[in-house]
């Protein structure tokens, strides 16, 4: 799961890549007691019909956190997400982020 999420997380030259809500987002939850480094994935789908514009809709998220190999702060970041975002608690996932050299 881990490698998935680092997946996720990084762009073709292995360097870390998020859009600038992703940025602003990750920067409020590293702010949360424990979280330390986060790194957010935001996954949308397109709506809208014929005659209207489509829209992008927020669906899924992901982060990846230094801290959140505690329960504790895993269910905070998960929490905070939910809320920010307005998305039920299965479309969250919140992962601990591997330690590098």
């Amino acid at each position: 799961m881990a490698l998935l999420a680092a997946f996720l997380l990084l762009g073709k030259t292995g360097e870390p890549t998020m859009t600038a809500e992703e940025r602003r987002i990750a920067s409020a939850l590293s702010q949360i007691q424990g979280a330390g480094e986060v790194r957010v994935t935001l996954y949308y789908t397109e709506s809208g019909g014929a005659f209207a514009s489509a829209q992008r809709q927020i669906t899924g998220a992901l982060a990846v956190a230094r801290g959140a190999g505690s329960a504790a702060v895993r269910l905070r970041l998960t929490q905070a997400m939910e809320t920010l975002l307005g998305l039920s608690p299965g479309s969250v996932l919140v992962l601990e982020m591997e330690d590098t050299p």
